[in-house]
């Protein structure tokens, strides 16, 4: 089954290869799993870039499955924009903050390289599902990391259905038995894989989007929100994979993401 799902994925990306160019498999670390694809149509100039991080609970998933790039991608680079999906170590190799780790080094090999793909690095997008939201947030916020790894801060951060903000607070909550499946018991842990352990008035605009079939994310994030002005919130109706999935498609939902972006003066 997973070998067909890779062949299905790989069968879209021959389809849309009319369109984008496809640069695949850039290794940004020393890691196999240092790896990103970058997306850019042939006359990309200075455009703006999204880092995507797909979603899997940290310890599963793929920078290929068509939900986390191909509707975004196909959005998205006709209006300028260059996409990256962008691949981690994961549990048990490595946790959430080695995790977090791995994704700023790779913000920072996309900003460094992005000239060669007609890119601008200064208007660097993150993304991430589910997981994947929380490390993009964790690096948005964390601005000592981001000077660690040589990254300059991104202009934005979308998060989509993520409720790992505080996550002592979640674990007080019904979602705790499955994150002690990952967090374990470690409250130093906890606090430092916390996003709201760093919130700053220098951290970019942050948008949390939310599936509203369940009310813990929504919830989270509109907490976060009240302790920060830069956090915005989206409540989105579809459940935790469309708001991955249908991101991108034409609709409500895609608009209001780029008219988030608009506000951040990107096209």
């Amino acid at each position: 089954m997973i070998r067909f799902l890779y062949f299905i994925a790989a069968l879209l990306g021959l389809i849309v290869l009319a369109w984008f160019v496809i640069v695949d498999e850039h290794a940004y670390g020393e890691s196999p799993s240092h790896r990103l694809d970058v997306y850019s149509m042939p006359n990309a100039e200075n455009a703006p870039i999204i880092l995507m991080l797909h979603g899997g609970s940290w310890s599963s998933g793929s920078k290929r499955w068509p939900d986390v790039w191909f509707a975004k991608a196909k959005h998205w680079l006709p209006k300028g924009y260059i996409f990256v999906s962008a691949r981690t170590r994961l549990l048990p190799e490595a946790d959430q903050l080695d995790q977090a780790e791995d994704f700023a080094a790779a913000l920072a090999y996309v900003q460094k390289n992005a000239h060669e793909w007609g890119g601008d690095k200064d208007r660097v997008i993150l993304m991430g599902h589910s997981s994947g939201g929380h490390i993009a947030s964790l690096v948005a916020t964390r601005q000592a990391l981001l000077e660690r790894v040589g990254a300059i801060a991104p202009v934005g951060a979308i998060m989509l259905d993520t409720s790992v903000i505080d996550i002592e607070v979640t674990m007080a909550k019904s979602p705790s038995g499955f994150l002690r499946r990952f967090f374990g018991s470690d409250k130093a842990l906890w606090r430092a894989a916390s996003p709201s352990t760093y919130m700053d008035p220098a951290d970019p605009p942050l948008l949390f989007a939310c599936a509203t079939n369940r009310a813990w994310p929504c919830q989270s994030a509109r907490a976060f929100a009240a302790l920060a002005s830069q956090v915005s919130v989206l409540p989105v109706d579809r459940d935790h994979r469309g708001v991955n999935a249908s991101l991108g498609r034409p609709g409500d939902y895609t608009d209001a993401v780029d008219q988030w972006l608009r506000e951040r003066g990107l096209p």
